[in-house]
C-alpha cells in the first residue's frame, strides 16, 4: 500500500496543568498522527500512542468524514505532503511517534519540531492551523483533503 498524499496532524505540547492531570511527561514535546489514502481511495488514520497504537483502514465515506473532523478538531496543526517511493527506516531508536509516522512518508525526524521544519523545507503544505504563525492567517479549509462523492 503506497499512500499518494500523507497528512501529519501535530498536536500541542502539553502544559503543567496537563501534566498534573495525568498526561505523560513525553507529552511536552507534543504529538504526532497521520492519515493519508492510497490510489483505490483506500484511507488510513494511523496514531502511535504511547499507550495504544490506533490504525483504521476503511473505504467508507461517512467514517473518513467523521474521522477527518475529530482529527483536525483534536490537532494544532496538519501538513500534507505527498511521500516519497521509498519506505526508510529510522537510524535511531526509541521508535517514538513522530519516527513512525515520518517514516511511511520516507522522511527521518525525532521530535515534532524537527518533523514540522523539514516538511515545511521540502514539499509539504500547511492546510490547517496557522494561527499564531508569522505570515499565516488560520484557515482551516484551505487545502483540506476532499473526499469523492
Amino acid at each position: 500500500m503506497l499512500p499518494v498524499e500523507i497528512y501529519f496532524a501535530f498536536h500541542r505540547p502539553a502544559r503543567l496543568a496537563d501534566l498534573r492531570t495525568g498526561a505523560r511527561i513525553t507529552s511536552v514535546f507534543g504529538h504526532v498522527e497521520c492519515f493519508g489514502y492510497t490510489v483505490d481511495d483506500t484511507w488510513f488514520f494511523f496514531d502511535p500512542g504511547r499507550l495504544t497504537t490506533s490504525l483504521v483502514i476503511t473505504h467508507l465515506h461517512d467514517e473518513v468524514t467523521d474521522l477527518m473532523a475529530d482529527v483536525f478538531q483534536r490537532s494544532e496543526e496538519v501538513i500534507s505532503i505527498e511521500p516519497v517511493a521509498t519506505f526508510r527506516l529510522p537510524l535511531h531508536m526509541p521508535m517514538n511517534c513522530v519516527t513512525q509516522c515520518a517514516a511511511l512518508a520516507g522522511i527521518r525526524a525525532f521530535t515534532p519540531r524537527g518533523l514540522r521544519k523539514k516538511l515545511l523545507e521540502t514539499r509539504g503544505a500547511r492546510i490547517h492551523g496557522t494561527e499564531g504563525r508569522p505570515g499565516g492567517q488560520e484557515d482551516t479549509d484551505a487545502g483540506a483533503p476532499s473526499l469523492p462523492a
